[in-house]
C-alpha cells in the first residue's frame, strides 16, 4: 500500500524537486507552498510522513510539526530549511536537513521514517 506524504515549501523549485525525487515510488505526495493549506491538510487527511520548510510564507515549518505530531502519536517529520541555524536549540528537531542536501542521503531517510 502506497505511503502518503505531505510536503509544504513555498519554494515552487523545490516543490518540483521533491515531485522529481517521488516520481515512480510507492509513495503519493500532496504538495502545498503554504502554512495554513498544510495545516488543512493534516487536520483532513492522514498522512505518513511530513516533510516541512522551516520558513513558510504565513507561518513556521516547527508549528507545522506540532500539529502533525498533535494529531497522531509517533508521527515523522523532516525538517528541511536553509536556515536552521536561526532556531534556538530546543526547536531543533532530530532529524533535519539543509539545503542544498544530498539526494541520497534524504531519501534514505525518508525510507528510514516510513519503515
Amino acid at each position: 500500500m502506497p505511503r502518503n506524504i505531505l510536503v509544504a515549501d513555498d519554494d515552487e523549485a523545490m516543490l518540483d524537486v521533491y515531485t522529481r525525487l517521488f516520481t515512480g515510488t510507492d509513495y503519493l505526495i500532496s504538495k502545498t507552498s503554504s502554512f495554513a493549506e498544510a495545516a488543512r491538510l493534516i487536520n483532513s487527511k492522514n498522512y505518513d510522513l511530513l516533510i516541512t520548510d522551516l520558513m513558510l510564507g504565513d507561518g513556521l515549518g516547527t508549528d507545522l510539526i506540532k500539529i502533525f505530531e498533535g494529531k497522531q502519536a509517533g508521527a515523522k517529520c523532516l525538517l528541511v530549511s536553509g536556515s536552521v541555524a536561526l532556531l534556538p536549540p530546543e526547536q531543533v528537531p532530530d532529524v533535519y536537513f539543509e539545503k542544498p542536501f544530498k539526494v541520497e542521503v534524504f531519501l534514505a531517510a525518508v525510507t528510514k521514517a516510513l519503515a
